[in-house]
This record gives C-alpha cells, structure tokens and sequence, in this order.
C-alpha cells in the first residue's frame, strides 16, 4: 500500500504538468492568432474610404482651379474697366442709348412717312381722287395750239427741222404768263428736261397724270402737294433749244398709265 502512493503521486505530478503544458500552449496559441487578427485589420484598405477620400481630393483642387480663375477673370475685368468710371457716367451712357435710339426711329418713321407721300402722289391713289373725264381739263394758259399731238404719224418740228411723232400739245404763250393746274391732284415729280425744260408732273386720279414743261424754275408749287384746279403751278420761261423757232410755249402732255393720251379730247 505504501509503496503505491508514490507512483500514483508521480503520476498525478505528471498530467498536472501535462495539463499545465497544454494550457500554457492554449494560452500562446490565442495570443498568436489575436496579434495576427489585429494584424490583418490593420492592413486591410477600406475601398469606399480610399475612393471618397479621393473624390474629394479632387473636389477639392477643382474648387481651387475655379476660384483662381474667377479672381483672374475679376481682375482681367477690373483692369479693362477705367478707373474713373462711375454711376454718373454709366447712367450718362444709357441716356445717349436711348436717344440714339430715339432718332433712328423718329428717322425711320420720317423715311416711311415720306417713301408713302412719295408712293401716293407717283400713283395718284390714297388721296380719294378721281378724274372725271367727261369733265375733262381746264386750258392751262390761254393760247392758240401751235404743233398738234401727233403718235400715229409724223409731224415736222421747225428747230430740229425734222419729222417726229408728238406725245404732246405745244400751246403758244407769253414769258411771265401763269400756268393753271388743269384738275386737282398731287405733284408727283417736279424735274428738269433738256428738251421741255422745267417740268411738272400732277397726278390727278384714275391713273391720269398732266405733265407741264417749259416753265420757269421759281416754281409754285412742291413734290407732295395736293393742288386745287386753277392753281398757278407756275411760270412760262424762255423755251428749250429745242424750241427756238416754235417760240415760247407751254408743253402739255396727258398720261393715262404709261401711255400717251391726246389732250384736246379732254381740254374743255
């Protein structure tokens, strides 16, 4: 019995140490595995972190570029701009605008205004005029017809000495002597001819128009202007030289459309 105890004593000893051994094992074993775990935390790369910190690394640097070029494109402002400029002047700006402004249309609706009176007494219409042919014209000066109207057949012309056709009448009369308007309409062109000298276009309505040459060049009357019937346009001048041996004349012409009409159909 005494001789037992030892060896069981022994052999308690032994797997007391056994266990002891193996605990401390356990012990080392956790403590290595807990170091590596902290280890691979510590190493691995949060993507989702790494790739906002980069967004805004680069929202960043965009935000800097934008804010230094609104200070350069300030500044290239602010050194464009004069240095004494200031509200007065602005303002003074905006007022030489408006009247400039102003003008152009108030000139533009002068243009129209004056293309329109142009337009009314070259047709003759706009005016409510109307010629009545069965009245027919007033005998603008008083004097006897010297060359006849003539477009279907030749007539001789004395200071040319030659034969022509005449899309008018030639009615001798006096230097100084009035010249009537025939019927009432609008001057429409007032010009100078080298053959009738002076002369003046009425409109009268219809289409109708009463050309007067050989006139003196102090007229009385204006392009645009609505003239009464018996109104002096003006004055009978020294004739053309294409007139020398007719003598001084008025030359009296009727225009229905573009073409020539007889006027001793219509002179009363």
């Amino acid at each position: 019995m005494k001789k037992n105890v030892p060896d069981f004593l022994k052999a308690k000893g032994f797997y007391i140490s056994l266990l002891t051994g193996i605990c401390a094992l356990c012990i080392i074993c956790v403590v290595y595995v807990s170091m590596l775990t902290s280890n691979d935390k510590d190493n691995v790369v949060d993507l989702n972190d790494s790739n906002k910190q980069t967004e805004d690394m680069a929202n960043n640097q965009n935000t800097e570029v934008a804010d230094s070029t609104t200070d350069e494109n300030i500044a290239g402002i602010d050194a464009d701009v004069p240095s004494d400029l200031t509200g007065d002047a602005e303002i003074q700006d905006a007022d030489e605008v408006k009247e400039t402004t102003s003008n152009a249309v108030a000139a533009n609706e002068q243009a129209e205004e004056n293309q329109n009176s142009q337009a009314v007494a070259t047709s003759g219409k706009g005016t409510n005029l109307t010629f009545d042919e069965e009245k027919g014209l007033l005998w603008p000066v008083d004097g006897n017809v010297i060359m006849n109207y003539s477009m279907s057949s030749v007539i001789y012309f004395q200071t040319l000495d030659q034969y022509k056709c005449n899309p008018a009448i030639i009615i001798q009369a006096e230097v100084g002597e009035d010249v009537l308007n025939a019927a009432k309409g609008v001057v429409s062109d007032i010009s100078y001819n080298e053959e009738t000298g002076n002369t003046v276009t009425v409109s009268v309505g219809d289409g109708y128009k009463v050309i007067y040459g050989q006139l003196d060049e102090n007229l009385n009357v204006k392009e645009g202007q609505t003239i009464e019937e018996k109104t002096v346009i003006g004055k009978i001048a020294e004739p053309t030289k294409y007139y020398i041996k007719e003598g001084t004349n008025l030359f009296f012409q009727v225009l229905s459309g573009e073409e020539t009409v007889n006027p001793m159909l219509l002179l009363r």
